[in-house]
């Protein structure tokens, strides 16, 4: 039986922040407005580039739309040109996915973030065998829609249930609720502990090694669950 693993990118996988500094801050300068403060950015991200950047706006212009639309289009300019110069992996994930992999799990990546973005980063990262399948923003709804997990898991062959979600965020927790997947939350990406857990996350991994038991953890209890199903199927048959 085949088993999934769907990986969060920003905060989860990698450490984004510094690159997205730079393109958010390079497009307020341009339009005249103060820039924002690293600690100020991670307030604003997780629903995808539109929402960050109009969360960076000035108060007084978030609501106007052209705005929002032009300074949405300037930062994918500027992304564009440092969107993989700082990003990094973070301490112990290459080995764990190759750890993840000895164990049979499939492999997914599902971000809001551009997918042109996404996949260059995950291709730079870890290369082009590691993720079985990848996927960023696309016309499904922004996560924690459940939509667009489901149709990673499809690609990657696996059911729901039998496959976890893996991320840093509120978002992600809800993400995977709603797809019906478990959830581990991440202690060292962008958001607190206590916000995974109030937000339903199922484990909390405090580094790598210990997704990594986590995750199979989750396969155990899925195994049993299944055995259980099957002796109280046979029970009510006999």
């Amino acid at each position: 039986m085949a088993y999934g693993i769907i990986f969060d990118l920003d905060g989860t996988l990698a450490d984004t922040m510094d690159d997205l500094k730079t393109a958010v801050n390079a497009t307020l300068t341009k339009l005249g407005y103060e820039t924002r403060a690293k600690f100020e950015l991670l307030n604003f991200i997780n629903n995808g580039s539109r929402e960050l950047i109009r969360r960076s706006l000035p108060t007084a212009v978030q609501k106007e739309d052209f705005i929002i639309d032009s300074a949405h289009s300037l930062f994918f300019e500027e992304y564009e040109k440092c969107f993989c110069e700082k990003t990094r992996a973070y301490t112990g994930i290459n080995e764990a996915l190759l750890t993840l992999k000895q164990n049979k799990f499939k492999l997914g990546v599902l971000s809001n973030k551009p997918d042109k973005f996404v996949r260059v980063i995950v291709s730079t990262l870890f290369g082009d065998n590691t993720f079985d399948f990848v996927m960023g923003k696309s016309d499904f709804p922004h996560k924690p829609d459940p939509s667009s997990a489901l149709y990673v898991v499809k690609e990657l062959g696996v059911k729901p249930h039998k496959c976890i979600f893996v991320g840093d965020s509120d978002i992600d927790m809800f993400t995977a609720e709603n797809a019906d997947m478990r959830s581990i939350g991440v202690e060292w990406g962008y958001r607190s502990t206590d916000l995974l857990l109030s937000a339903g996350a199922n484990y909390i991994a405090k580094n790598p090694a210990e997704m990594i038991e986590h995750a199979l953890e989750c396969v155990r209890i899925t195994k049993l669950e299944r055995k259980l199903r099957f002796r109280r199927k046979k029970k009510e048959e006999e």
